[in-house]
Order: C-alpha cells, then sequence, then structure tokens
C-alpha cells in the first residue's frame, strides 16, 4: 500500500520510513513537511494511508485531515502525535481520522495502525486517551 508521510521533523519523517521500509507491502511514497504539502501530495499520488503529524507549521494537521478526506474519501489517515489528550483524539476522529498513535510509541503501534486503518478499522494507540 502507499503511504504519505506529514511531518514536519525530518529525523522523525526518516525514522518513520526507516520503520516501514523492511515491510514489503508498505511503501512510502512521499514524505512533506506542511499540511498544505500534504494536500497536495495527496491529490498528486492518491496513497493509501496518509500519516498525519498533528502541530504542523501553518495548518494543523486536523484540517488536513478533513481537507484530504473532502478531495479522497477513500484515504485513510493514521494521526501520530505527541500529545495523547482524549479532546484531541476525538477532533483526530472528528475529522475522519480513523487512528492515532503517539510518537513514542511509533515503533510498536504505527505498522499495526495502518494496516489497520487500511482494513477500514479505528486504531487509538495504547498510551492515547480514549474518548
Amino acid at each position: 500500500m502507499k503511504i504519505l508521510l506529514v511531518e514536519d521533523h525530518v529525523p522523525t519523517r526518516e525514522q518513520v520510513e526507516a520503520l516501514l521500509s523492511p515491510e514489503n507491502d508498505l511503501v512510502v511514497v512521499a514524505q512533506v513537511g506542511t499540511a498544505e504539502e500534504g494536500i497536495q501530495m495527496a491529490k498528486q499520488l492518491g496513497p493509501d494511508v496518509v500519516v498525519m503529524d498533528i502541530v504542523l507549521p501553518g495548518m494543523n494537521g486536523i484540517e488536513a485531515t478533513r481537507c484530504i478526506l473532502l478531495d479522497r474519501p477513500a484515504t485513510r489517515i493514521v494521526a501520530l502525535s505527541n500529545h495523547a489528550g482524549a479532546t484531541l483524539v476525538q477532533a483526530v476522529l472528528d475529522a475522519g481520522g480513523l487512528g492515532y498513535v503517539r510518537k513514542n510509541r511509533a515503533f510498536e503501534e504505527l505498522i499495526p495502525a495502518i494496516r489497520a486503518v487500511h482494513d477500514g478499522k479505528r486504531y487509538i494507540g495504547e498510551n492515547a486517551v480514549k474518548p
């Protein structure tokens, strides 16, 4: 499946790509650093899953999730965030995201989250506060 990474911190993007690269069925088609770039690349590349940081320069990841899903409703979104509050998790779900993983749990939870949301299932990571 095609994955788009939207994350403003380059080392985090590189770590996520390194985590996903051994998985034969997961292909990172692009990495971008802003929500606006993420929206544009989602339109151009048609990823199956977008891994979306929430706190981005300019537009935030929640609004970007809404924009991507308006244009490409079949795209699945997994939020990747340092924050764990129930209000933020609910905001991602309300925007149409299906997954939420804390960055400190990415190595354990991101691949299962991507697979779950790709199958249309919701995935809320262990240490995110469930709404």
